[in-house]
């Protein structure tokens, strides 16, 4: 079994940048996805520019900050102060369109591009959000488009976009976040159990120095630097060794 351990948020903040790296220089992170309108992106350009060993994907933003785009060419993908909505708002009540997300998810991936120094490798979606209609209709397009593999949540969309030639990994798993569920011995039961399958699967992580910055700005901060201690704890490597693991990036697909 091949497994991508992918770290979103990259640039997110100073201290989720470096948490990141360390994760893959110290860790099993293979993988990390990048915001493109972060307060740190330009330090993560700069980070993943140091790491060629990391693949670099592009973790398209709709539900924080504000976008690249002039406000008035993705009006359906803000509010009245130009900014995006939070996640809960754009769930409950958001109306995004297709056509202006994709042209927001571009101007995304021409910045992690430009900062990177290369093709980011694969795509996401913050807060998971192209389960929406639109969303996934203009992450579809964009992997189509720039040849870039893609996170797919589920069954349908993952037939979804292999029948559109994009390439996706077997599997996501989403099991490792929040208390309870990233501490030592719950990431080494999940390695046990998914080394029992085939394919390649990607498991998500968000793991992080936490510092002032995270702390103010996200409700999963702490847990972050717990994710970053388990990733990198020598038992880890060591069971992922044992179990014939083998850790990949997207050039797997």
């Amino acid at each position: 079994m091949k497994l991508i351990v992918n770290a979103d948020d990259f640039g997110y903040t100073p201290g989720v940048t470096s948490g990141i790296v360390r994760a893959h220089q110290k860790g099993i992170v293979s993988a990390t996805t990048m915001m493109a309108n972060a307060p740190d992106t330009e330090g993560a350009g700069r980070a993943a520019r140091a790491t060629r060993s990391l693949d670099v994907g592009a973790h398209l933003v709709a539900t924080y900050g504000k976008p690249l785009s002039p406000t008035d060419k993705v009006r359906s993908l803000v509010g009245e102060d130009g900014r995006f909505p939070r996640v809960s708002d754009l769930l409950r009540t958001g109306r995004p369109k297709a056509d202006e997300a994709l042209l927001e998810y571009r101007a995304q991936y021409r910045r992690v591009r430009e900062l990177i120094g290369r093709e980011p490798t694969h795509l996401d979606t913050h807060h998971w959000v192209h389960d929406m209609p639109a969303l996934e209709e203009a992450l579809l397009a964009l992997a189509k488009e720039t040849g870039a593999a893609a996170r797919t949540h589920d069954g349908r969309q993952r037939a979804r976009f292999r029948d559109a030639g994009v390439r996706t990994p077997d599997r996501f798993v989403r099991e490792f976040q929040h208390t309870g569920a990233i501490h030592l011995d719950a990431l080494l039961d999940l390695l046990e159990r998914l080394a029992e399958e085939g394919g390649v699967i990607e498991l998500m992580c968000h793991p992080a120095d936490p510092d002032a910055a995270l702390l103010k700005g996200s409700t999963y901060a702490e847990d972050r630097g717990i994710e970053l201690d388990t990733l990198t704890h020598p038992r880890v490597r060591a069971t992922v060794d044992r179990l014939g693991i083998e850790l990949a990036n997207y050039s797997a697909l």
